[in-house]
């Protein structure tokens, strides 16, 4: 039985490393399907949190293994939702806010540069607005009187501005309060907000975005299990004395596809079965 198991063994070997560049193909195939969250940071808070997914379109060079452009559409999933934290701090509570409620949705929209492109911060493409409203509940935490702030607002000249764009947004609210946010456009680099003091002066606060690609290389971040995080500074001012420090941030991961995930079975199938005649032998 010496030359059938061996001629054997090197087919299914074949076959295995087959399936394996099959896969790796397959994953490197634009559109990716991806996973993620969107959260609003307030420095003090619970974090306000909506997670979704759905098909992004990718470009860059091998097909997209190495990132250099992402665009997420609303039309093809996204992320949306609405979230809720309790006012624990008394201080805050004293001013009458009971919780904070955000209903939030990701727009449309590509960024660039990411992986193996050289860029300064921001990202300069298109990019990523983040749609919905944040409402400062009133001394009750059913929310029937609340503040209400808007993440974007549309500009004079058809534009958008606020959360994931930047620029600042304003919102009045019940009686004589009057909140804003200034906002920045996302980045993969380091993000800074200004902490006030109790002495009356400024504390910066720093956080970063990230790039992982399979095997932490930048250079697979296109494929299944590459991920990135972007982040974005915010201010909220109250002209009641009372200001905020926020980040905003986006994750997203890349699925494998169900391709893969046959091909890589097959390709480990092989390989078990391909040991088993070797030891037989």
């Amino acid at each position: 039985m010496g030359p059938c198991p061996r001629r054997v063994s090197t087919w299914l070997l074949v076959l295995a490393l087959a399936a394996g560049v099959s896969s790796v193909r397959a994953a490197s195939a634009s559109p990716r399907n991806w996973e993620g969250t969107l959260s609003l940071e307030v420095l003090g808070f619970a974090p306000l949190a909506v997670a979704g997914g759905g098909v992004s379109s990718v470009e860059g060079p091998g097909g997209g293994a190495l990132l250099r452009t992402l665009r997420l559409a609303a039309s093809r999933g996204g992320i949306e939702g609405t979230a809720m934290v309790p006012i624990t701090d008394p201080l805050v509570a004293a001013q009458g806010l009971a919780s904070v409620r955000a209903t939030a949705s990701l727009g449309s929209g590509s960024v660039a540069p990411i992986s193996g492109a050289l860029g300064p911060p921001p990202l300069t493409r298109r990019l990523l607005p983040v749609r919905g409203l944040a409402k400062l509940c009133l001394l009750l935490s059913a929310c029937t009187q609340f503040v209400p702030l808007p993440f974007t607002q549309s500009t004079a000249a058809g534009g958008v501005k606020g959360f994931g764009v930047g620029g600042l947004v304003t919102a009045g609210g019940v009686g004589a309060l009057r909140l804003s946010i200034e906002a920045a456009p996302w980045t993969l680099y380091t993000a800074t907000v200004h902490v006030r003091t109790a002495g009356g002066g400024t504390l910066p606060v720093y956080t970063n975005g990230f790039v992982h690609g399979a095997g932490s290389l930048t250079g697979s971040t296109g494929l299944p299990d590459g991920s990135l995080q972007l982040v974005t500074p915010m201010q909220i001012v109250s002209n009641q004395g009372h200001d905020l420090a926020a980040f905003g941030r986006l994750r997203v991961r890349f699925l494998p596809e169900p391709g893969w995930l046959v091909l890589c079975g097959s390709g480990c199938a092989g390989l078990g079965l391909l040991r088993l005649l070797e030891s037989r032998r």
